[in-house]
């Protein structure tokens, strides 16, 4: 059974494995080198107790985790979050993204967030059809923006109201 926890420093060495297991192998996780296990405050910090920051478990095991970040510090974007999750690669395909997801979308809905925004690599193809058949629609895309792994690789840009 899936079950959420507060992201915390506790769980600092898994997140970190999974985040570069993606910076490795990926254009999903944009640093194009892997990142130390102190990059996790980053993730802290970025959401700093305003927004929600999960480490997904599947009994004691770290499955993945997910948050919302400030789309822009502008008051004027105050509505709108990005979402973010990395999946396990032993656990997608599983549901768990639809999960983090959904439990995302419930704490949006509490802090009067009405739109969600992800910036995808145009590579991660399994991305932007999980995001298509959750509610988002592509709204942009910038092209071969990005040089990661000895080719360009470009963001499609999709949104979602809530």
């Amino acid at each position: 059974m899936i079950t959420f926890e507060q992201l915390s420093t506790k769980h600092q060495n898994d997140v970190m494995k999974i985040y570069n297991y993606y910076v490795e192998t990926t254009t999903s996780a944009f640093p194009s080198q892997p990142m130390p296990e102190a990059f996790f405050h980053v993730f802290l910090e970025m959401t700093e107790g305003k927004y929600p920051a999960y480490v997904v478990l599947d009994g004691e095991n770290v499955a993945g985790f997910c948050m919302l970040t400030a789309y822009h510090s502008a008051q004027t974007f105050s509505k709108t979050a990005s979402v973010t999750y990395f999946i396990d690669k032993e656990y997608t395909g599983k549901g768990i993204g639809k999960q983090c997801l959904e439990k995302l979308i419930e704490e949006a809905k509490k802090m009067g967030i009405c739109h969600l925004i992800s910036d995808i690599s145009n590579e991660n193809t399994g991305s932007i059809n999980f995001h298509e058949k959750n509610g988002f629609r592509k709204v942009g895309e910038f092209e071969a923006i990005g040089e990661k792994l000895g080719r360009s690789f470009g963001l499609v840009l999709m949104q979602r109201d809530i």
